[in-house]
């Protein structure tokens, strides 16, 4: 498939060919979505793409949307990692009510990759400052911003239970990381959710080898998404 080709991921990956990319599919998906979602929706999908720069189609933020909505009467917070410019974030912020929201990233692009990445992406590169995300959150409650390399960003995180996390983070390292540190306080039910799993093998062989004596199955999407339900 043209998507896994590592040197076509190399030329377009986080590139202005990949966003007018993505760009043109979410304006026939936020057609298909207005004809049969709520209103409301599709438009602030389209409002949040036209205010920042996103690498997640409109089918996958309304993935994040319609996840975090189902969960945000459960126990337990919410949390991201990869926030890049904010706009799953955002996402997830207008529908959780006054759920804690813990968002962590580098906030100065990717660590290093490794072997399993496959060299496809570049050191530094999705980088956004956190006052930038910050400006842009402002008003929603209970968002906490932890700035730095996962999961050592997570130390002073005092929430114990989550209820969805939404990972966007690129590498096989950091991928396993979240798995790691998450599967362990998800409450029963509680989803975690991940861009790029179809597309990047890095990704997908975190998932693999995380999963692999563990009961869960991971749910393939028809997005590039996977998830996971706690058992």
């Amino acid at each position: 498939m043209w998507l896994k080709s590592r040197r076509l991921q190399k030329l377009t990956g986080g590139g202005c060919l990949e966003r007018w990319g993505i760009g043109l599919v979410s304006s026939v998906q936020l057609l298909a979505l207005s004809s049969h979602k709520e209103d409301g929706v599709p438009q602030l999908i389209r409002r949040i793409r036209r205010r920042r720069r996103s690498l997640v189609t409109a089918f996958e933020a309304y993935m994040v949307y319609s996840l975090a909505r189902a969960q945000r009467a459960r126990p337990g917070a919410m949390a991201e990692v990869g926030v890049y410019e904010g706009s799953t974030a955002r996402m997830i912020c207008e529908i959780k009510g006054d759920v804690p929201l813990h968002l962590f990233d580098t906030f100065s692009g990717l660590p290093e990759s490794s072997r399993p990445d496959r060299g496809v992406h570049r050191q530094k590169q999705f980088a956004c400052s956190v006052e930038s995300v910050r400006a842009y959150l402002e008003g929603f409650p209970n968002v906490h911003f932890h700035q730095g390399l996962f999961p050592q960003s997570a130390q002073n995180v005092s929430d114990d239970r989550f209820s969805f996390v939404h990972f966007d983070v690129d590498l096989y390292e950091s991928t396993l990381s979240c798995l790691e540190y998450f599967y362990p306080r998800m409450i029963a039910g509680g989803i975690m959710l991940s861009h790029d799993y179809s597309i990047l093998a890095g990704v997908k062989q975190a998932f693999t080898e995380f999963l692999a004596d563990k009961p869960e199955e991971v749910i393939e999407l028809p997005t590039t998404q996977c998830m996971i339900v706690k058992l």
